[in-house]
Order: C-alpha cells, then structure tokens, then sequence
C-alpha cells in the first residue's frame, strides 16, 4: 500500500493523522489535519498525486515546473525532474526598430506682405528762403563786461507759394479793372506729396524645424532574463 496509517489523534474541530506514504522507492513520514467524519485512509488515498506534487514542491522548492495541458501537475513536475530538474532559460524579445527619416515641417517666421501703392495728398506749396537777420545780444567778455553786439544769422523761412487766376463775375464774364487789364485773384499753389510710401510685395520667410528626429534601424534581440538553473535537492526532514 503506497500510504499507510500510523495513529490519529482528535482535535477540537478535526484529527491529526501521521502517515507514511512511499514514492519513488522512498518511505516519507509525513502527518495533516482532515475533516473527523472521513475515513482517513480513504482520504489520504484519494489525494495520493496531490501529495507526491506537494513531496517534490518540498524537495525542489525554487523549481520552476510548466504545466503541460495533457499531463496532471504530478506527471509535469515529474517529466521536469526526470528532464535535469532545470528551470527554464527565460528570454525577453526586443522588437526590430524601422528605419525612419527626420521629419520637419515649414513655419511662417516673417509673414508675406503684399504690395501697396504710395498714399498721395494736396498741401499749399511753400518754398524755403535764407534770410539774413540782425540781432541785438549781450554777451559777457573775457574781462567781464557785459557788451552789447549785433550778430547777424541766416533763417530759412518757408514762403507759401500762390499763383493768380483771372476773376470772373458771377455772370462768367471775366472782370477787368479801369484800364481794361484782367482782374486776377490769388489761389493757393498745391503740390502732390507722399502721405503714406509704397510698399513692396514680399514673400513669406519659411524656416524648416524638426518635427521628430530620425531613428536609426535596430535588428530585434533576445535578452536572457534568467539563465538556465539546475535546481538542487533538498533533503526530505520527517514530521513524525
């Protein structure tokens, strides 16, 4: 018989039975607390496996055991041991990176400016004249008097300028004086003169800035996160 029964003792809530199963050519003394209503033979052998798993759980406790999907957790920790009892090398994948060029795009740093005829006015027209003029000033001398002096300066004066029209009734015949000349009248003489320059049609400045930096093509790689381990066996310590 794989398990037997070597004594149970009561608790409170349920009993304490030490047993021994045999695995693998090797008797383990070993004891657990089960329900007080149950067989604990039957017991016991209903969870056999999960007893010989939890054996080798405590004899390989940094295993690290794949469950295979057609094998119980027993029969998977077994074909571990029985493979080297190794973990598995455990890798990370790095993905490939793609080529990629930089990117910019065109910014307006100067706005266009569009062309604008000049703005023109009409002003009186003045002409300008030098003009000598005399002073009287009091200047202070290098002995300390006080002297009166005529000083003559240039000033330029603006002259407005008028040109005369002959002068006409109110009923359009033009008028004329005693001796039979024309009557003329004086108008102010207008000139044309820049209110506003021209401007000149410009294109935008555009200046390329860097939208995102070109990335270089990096090949995929595999890191090894964990090596592969040989897992040591510890020894098997009897509770009874």
């Amino acid at each position: 018989m794989a398990i037997s029964i070597q004594s149970s003792r009561d608790n409170e809530h349920d009993k304490t039975v030490h047993f021994t199963i045999e695995y693998d050519g090797k008797d383990y003394k070993w004891h657990g607390d089960i329900p007080k209503d149950v067989d604990a033979q039957d017991y016991f052998d209903a969870k056999s496996d999960t007893l010989k798993a939890e054996i080798l759980r405590k004899r390989y406790p940094q295993a690290e055991v794949p469950q295979h999907i057609s094998r119980s957790a027993l029969e998977s920790f077994e074909a571990w041991v029985s493979a080297g009892a190794k973990n598995a090398e455990v890798k990370q994948e790095i993905p490939a990176i793609k080529k990629k060029a930089a990117v910019y795009e065109d910014v307006e740093v100067e706005p266009a400016i569009e062309a604008k005829d000049a703005v023109m006015g009409e002003r009186h027209k003045e002409l300008e004249e030098e003009e000598e003029v005399t002073k009287t000033v009091i200047e202070k001398s290098d002995s300390g008097k006080y002297l009166e002096k005529e000083v003559t300066e240039t000033e330029v004066k603006k002259i407005p300028q008028y040109e005369e029209v002959p002068l006409y009734a109110a009923n359009g015949k033009a008028k004329k004086d005693e001796d039979g000349n024309a009557v003329m009248h004086k108008i102010p003489k207008m000139e044309e003169y820049e209110v506003e320059p021209a401007v000149e049609a410009k294109a935008a400045v555009t200046e390329k800035r860097l939208v995102s930096e070109a990335v270089k093509a990096v090949a995929k790689k595999e890191l090894i996160i964990k090596p592969e381990a040989v897992i040591e066996k510890k020894a098997w310590v009897n509770s009874h």
